[in-house]
């Protein structure tokens, strides 16, 4: 049986399971980089299987840190942040789209202009992004009803 935390305990656990997860990731993504790099220099698969490995060892400490943290690791105001993010990038990518996708198709077709395949690729990833969203949206609302 768990005893209840003091308000002061469930801070200290809060920061001490975000440095936990933090750590993590940026291990995961520093040994990533450093791998790909290295196999830049010696063309060596078996650098850049290394790297894909202890960048996966990453996302599961984080993962087990979220997982085994007695506390919510997110306070109200990083959720705050993180809505607020989540919004405005929405909003961006939406607009990208929105703007993006039928001026694409118009140029492309009338010959004026072909954007590059990476251009092309992002903007119908968004669309794809916002399709996924919608999607998810839809589910969870019907869940509330």
């Amino acid at each position: 049986m768990r005893e209840e935390l003091t308000a002061r305990q469930r801070v200290e656990k809060r920061e001490q399971y975000s440095q936990w997860i933090n750590r993590s990731v940026g291990f995961g993504v520093l040994s990533f980089f450093v791998a790909t790099a290295l196999w830049m220099l010696t063309d060596r698969a078996v650098v850049l299987f290394a790297g894909l490995g202890l960048y996966w060892l990453g996302c599961l400490g984080m993962a087990v840190g979220y997982w085994q943290s007695p506390v919510s690791v997110g306070d109200e105001l990083e959720r705050r942040m993180e809505r607020e993010a989540s919004q405005t990038t929405f909003l961006f990518v939406t607009v990208v789209t929105i703007l993006g996708l039928p001026a694409d198709v118009v140029l492309s077709t009338t010959g004026v202009y072909t954007a590059p395949a990476a251009v092309r690729g992002a903007l119908w990833g968004y669309l794809l992004l916002i399709l996924v969203f919608g999607a998810v949206h839809w589910f969870v609302k019907r869940q509330y009803e």
